[in-house]
């Protein structure tokens, strides 16, 4: 990516040969030769374009500046040229580009950042990267009827889960991260002159490293060629939803075989049970007996138990077990991403330990075989993320077996 000292250069000699220019025909009293018209009018273009060019480059660099001094920690949109650099991000340009268009202007000096952003976590990059500073920075639409709508990408991927619902902890890097877990610290009642005990806390960790994340969409070229604001919104929202079905999936079911994280519940033992109520009482039970019964607490169902939560009765056989998605006075959310019930179909705990790491930007390729046939080509979408559990005890699984 250029930089504004590159930038200003550039300023400085395009203004030099207009001025050398201007002061040949003022010195001969004579117009422009054809040759020196379109030498003078190709200069004032590229002036015009560099000095609107400038600024924007000055603010990406403090922006980065920022983002370095926060150790990757995505800046908040706060003044009016950071608003509008976002504003002017366009997705529909970086997906034309994907299909074989030129990439220029902003969205060109973001594809730099993208493509540093994968070098930073170790991976490189053959298609069209779009930075996490763009990622995470909430993009103004109209929408209609309400006015406007302010969410990000990352916002919109979330957006298409039950994982805010249920309050996990986001995380944005463009390095490792190292999770550090404090162990239980004994404590007990000493007279005034006795030895205090060790404490006997251990500390351990969990790390967070980038896995690839491969989603796809399907999308016509002619659509993807056209420019204004509902096929953008389309395009984004598309690629968004791909992204955060293959996230949760990945978060409740076992994908570890093609390289996703561990799910939640690798390493545990289910508990079983027959009867629906019995089960829900049973991980609430669990998840207490380990002193989780604080933070975000919720349970994530499997689309397969619907009917069957619908229709149970609490303990008392008296009120429905769930009352407006709440059961036993929490939330409760149903996902199609949960494996069946042949397997944990019920998690419960606290959502606050389960943190989920997204890793730089999104990659964008196109495909142009795979779907031919049926007239539309294929967006390959590459991004990188982990998850873990930072506190093991803190959520507890089950199988319904009736």
């Amino acid at each position: 990516m250029r930089n504004s000292k590159t930038i200003r250069e550039e300023i400085g000699a395009a203004k030099s040969t207009l001025d050398a220019l201007e002061t040949l025909v003022t010195s001969e009293n004579r117009d422009f030769t054809e040759e020196e018209k379109v030498s003078f009018d190709t200069n004032m273009e590229e002036l015009s374009r560099l000095v609107e060019e400038l600024p924007k480059t000055e603010k990406m660099e403090e922006i980065r500046k920022n983002a370095a001094n926060l150790g990757g920690t995505p800046v908040a949109v706060e003044t009016k040229e950071e608003k509008e650099i976002v504003r002017d991000f366009s997705f529909g340009k970086a997906v034309r580009a994907a299909f074989g268009g030129k990439l220029d202007g902003l969205e060109a000096e973001m594809a730099q950042e993208g493509e540093k952003e994968m070098a930073a976590i170790g991976r490189s990059s053959n298609g069209i990267v779009i930075p996490s500073m763009v990622l995470n920075r909430a993009v103004i639409t109209e929408n209609g009827t309400t006015g406007v709508e302010a969410q990000s990408f990352v916002d919109a991927v979330y957006a298409n889960t039950i994982l805010d619902d249920l309050g996990v902890t986001r995380v944005s890097s463009t390095t490792d991260q190292r999770i550090p877990i404090l162990g239980a610290v004994t404590t007990q009642w000493e007279t005034e002159v006795s030895d205090a005990i060790d404490g006997g806390s251990a500390m351990s960790k969990k790390d967070l490293a980038p896995k690839r994340l491969a989603a796809f969409v399907d999308f016509s070229k002619a659509a993807a060629m056209q420019a204004n604001e509902s096929i953008e919104g389309a395009l984004r929202n598309s690629i968004a939803q791909a992204v955060g079905a293959k996230v949760e999936y990945a978060l409740f079911t076992d994908d570890s075989a093609n390289g996703a994280y561990d799910y939640l519940g690798n390493g545990k033992t289910a508990l079983t049970n027959a009867d629906i109520t019995d089960l829900m009482m049973a991980l609430v039970e669990e998840v207490q007996s380990n002193n989780h019964n604080r933070g975000n607490l919720g349970f994530a169902i499997s689309n397969d138990l619907f009917t069957e939560v619908y229709t149970a009765a609490q303990v008392s056989g008296v009120n429905p077990l769930i009352i407006n998605e709440m059961i036993m006075g929490v939330m409760a959310k149903f996902s199609n991403q949960i494996a069946d019930i042949t397997n944990p179909a019920v998690y419960y705990g606290d959502w606050s330990k389960v943190q989920i790491a997204a890793f730089g930007g999104i990659e964008i390729l196109m495909d142009p075989y795979t779907q031919a046939i049926k007239g539309t080509n294929r967006l390959i979408l590459n991004s990188y993320w982990d998850a873990a559990l930072v506190q093991d005890a803190a959520i507890s699984v089950g199988t319904f077996t009736g």
